[in-house]
C-alpha cells in the first residue's frame, strides 16, 4: 500500500482531535476549539514517523510519551506537574485504548489497504466510515460521563474548598446541573457562594463594592433567579477543591442566603477527574 504523507496527515488530524475531545469530556475540562485544534494537528505530524524505517519498541514509547506530553501543554496550557500529569495520562490511555484497537482489528480482521507501524496506522477507508465511527465512539465516550455525573448528582452535597492568598474556607456545596453560570469573557463556570461564608478570602474591590464604593476593575456577571435578577461580583481563587477533585471556575458572591445548610452552588461538569 502506498502512504501519502498529506492523506496520512488529514486522517490523523481528524482522529487526534477526536481523541483530544474525548480525552477534555472525561477530565471535565473547558478547553477551546484552538487549542484542541493545535494540539491535535502536532499529534497528526508526530505519525509521520510511519514513514521511517521501522523502530525498536522502547523507541516507539518514548517518542508517544513525548509526543502525548507535547499535545497536553498544547491543549492543557501551563498548570501545576500533578493537574499535568494527570491530563497526559489520560491523553495517553485513550490514545492507547484507540490503538488497541485499531491493532485488533488489523490482527484479526487484517482489513485491505490498511498498514500498522511504528506505532501508527492509516487505512483506505470511506470518509463516510470514519464519520459513523467516530460519532460512535463520541457518544460511549458521552455514556460514560453521563453515568459519572449521575452518580456524582446521587452525593448532592459535596464538601468545597476555596483557597486565596493563603487562607482556605470550607463550605458545603450544593450539586445543581441547573446551575448554568458562566464568566462571559473567559467561558468558565462559576461557583455561587455566600458572601458571609467565605469572608475570608473575599478580595477588596468587592468587599468596597458591597459597602457602595465604586471600583472599575470589578467583574460582574449577570445573575438570574426565580425570584430576582442581579450583578453578580466574580473573582478568581488561587483553588477550587470538590470532595478532593480541582475544579476549574470562577468564584461569585451572593449576599443571598443560598439555602438551609448550603454554603454554594455549583454545576457538577466542573469537577475534574
Amino acid at each position: 500500500m502506498t502512504v501519502y504523507a498529506d492523506v496520512l496527515v488529514i486522517l490523523n488530524l481528524y482522529i487526534n482531535y477526536f481523541l483530544i475531545r474525548s480525552t477534555t469530556l472525561l477530565l471535565r475540562r473547558e478547553v477551546s476549539v484552538k487549542r484542541c485544534v493545535f494540539g491535535a494537528l502536532a499529534g497528526a505530524f508526530g505519525a509521520l514517523v510511519i514513514l521511517l524505517p521501522p523502530l525498536p519498541f522502547f523507541v516507539i514509547v518514548l517518542e508517544k510519551t513525548a509526543l502525548g506530553a507535547l499535545i497536553t501543554f498544547i491543549v492543557f496550557g501551563r498548570q501545576k506537574f500533578s493537574d499535568f500529569a494527570v491530563c497526559a495520562l489520560f491523553f495517553l490511555v485513550v490514545s492507547f485504548i484507540f490503538a488497541g484497537l485499531a491493532l485488533a482489528l488489523w490482527t484479526f480482521a487484517a482489513p485491505y489497504g490498511m498498514v500498522f507501524a511504528n506505532g501508527i496506522f492509516t487505512f483506505n477507508i470511506p470518509l463516510f466510515a470514519i464519520a459513523c465511527f467516530t460519532a460512535a465512539a463520541y457518544f460511549t465516550v458521552r455514556l460514560v460521563k453521563y453515568f459519572s455525573d449521575r452518580r456524582l448528582r446521587k452525593n448532592k452535597i459535596c464538601a468545597v474548598k476555596i483557597v486565596r492568598n493563603g487562607t482556605t474556607v470550607e463550605l458545603r456545596g450544593l450539586c445543581d446541573t441547573g446551575n448554568g453560570l458562566r464568566d462571559i469573557f473567559s467561558g468558565k463556570p462559576v461557583v455561587v457562594c455566600e458572601a458571609d461564608k467565605i469572608s475570608g478570602v473575599i478580595p477588596q474591590n468587592i468587599l468596597d463594592y458591597f459597602g457602595g464604593k465604586p471600583n472599575e476593575g470589578l467583574r460582574l456577571i449577570p445573575c438570574k433567579t426565580a425570584l430576582s435578577e442581579s450583578l453578580l461580583p466574580i473573582f478568581k481563587a488561587d483553588g477550587i477543591i470538590i470532595d478532593g477533585k480541582s475544579a476549574d471556575a470562577l468564584v461569585g458572591v451572593s449576599r443571598n442566603v443560598l439555602g438551609e445548610d448550603i454554603d454554594c452552588i455549583f454545576d457538577p461538569a466542573i469537577i475534574s477527574v
